[in-house]
């Protein structure tokens, strides 16, 4: 009977959220916690709009993840889980993630987990494979943008529509879970803008239309710029001309404004220079 009970939320737990995430898969982790406010906090750090679900038993501390498989991974769940502090059947939680939970909440931790090929999240030596990854992972994005900034200056709208459609695919193939933690975070952040902004500009016709999307495109990938660690200086220009003012980055230190093209080529300033460290 308890089986059943179990199966059955299970199944009508998923089903709750079919409506909002799609290419869901439902997996169960073991997940350490041991106060009346570890159900809140894991479920917290694990859940995301549309991405990821989380439903943990503190008594069993056992937790139901549901997620998109296109847009995240359980792996990458489970680590956002124990950058919060809670060790579970993947990643063992930074000492000073651990620490700052409450005394309350600090449970008996398995010290035989790090010698059991589970991930180790207080070693550093795989910082270089995070960054190479993310690296590799918004290589595309960047590449669609400068290359759709370089349509708008000439005004090609040939080159505008592939590039804006590119773009888009750019953004939506980006692996989330292949991405280092910091950059992770910001791609949380800023996805839903950008999947909104790419999906109107790859369907705009007007050439004046599609320049006003560009425009909102420079905060998020602005953000994206500071924390990708990118091979190569990014300037972020600022035209005081257009729409009361506009932003955008391009990787030539020279203006060459993407709202005006030839009317007003050289018409802005860089206003910073985002170099990889």
């Amino acid at each position: 009977m308890r089986k059943y009970s179990l199966f059955l939320f299970v199944n009508l737990f998923v089903l709750g959220i079919n409506a909002q995430m799609k290419n869901i898969k439902t997996e169960q982790f073991q997940i350490s916690g041991n106060c009346n406010s570890a159900k809140q906090l894991i479920e917290k750090a694990g859940n995301n709009n549309r991405v990821s679900k989380v439903d943990y038993n503190s008594t069993t501390q056992i937790a139901s993840i549901s997620y998109d498989e296109k847009k995240t991974s359980s792996n990458e769940v489970l680590k956002n889980i124990a950058l919060a502090g809670f060790d579970n059947a993947e990643y063992m939680a930074p000492d000073e993630a651990y620490m700052k939970l409450d005394k309350t909440c600090q449970y008996e931790r398995a010290k035989k987990m790090k010698e059991e090929n589970h991930h180790d999240m207080n070693h550093s030596s795989s910082n270089q494979s995070e960054n190479n990854q993310t690296q590799n992972q918004l290589d595309k994005v960047f590449d669609s943008y400068f290359k759709l900034k370089d349509g708008f200056v000439k005004a090609d709208k040939t080159v505008i529509s592939k590039q804006a459609e590119q773009l888009k695919q750019a953004v939506s193939t980006v692996e989330m879970g292949k991405l280092s933690h910091k950059t992770h975070l910001v791609w949380m952040d800023v996805l839903s803008k950008l999947e909104k902004i790419t999906t109107q500009l790859s369907q705009e016709k007007n050439i004046d239309k599609q320049r006003e999307l560009f425009a909102q495109l420079s905060e998020p990938l602005y953000k994206l710029t500071k924390v990708a660690e990118l091979k190569y200086t990014v300037y972020y220009q600022n035209c005081p001309m257009y729409k009361g003012g506009a932003n955008w980055l391009s990787k030539d230190s020279d203006i060459k404004n993407p709202f005006y093209g030839s009317m007003m080529l050289t018409c802005g300033s860089t206003v910073e220079e985002l170099k990889n460290k």
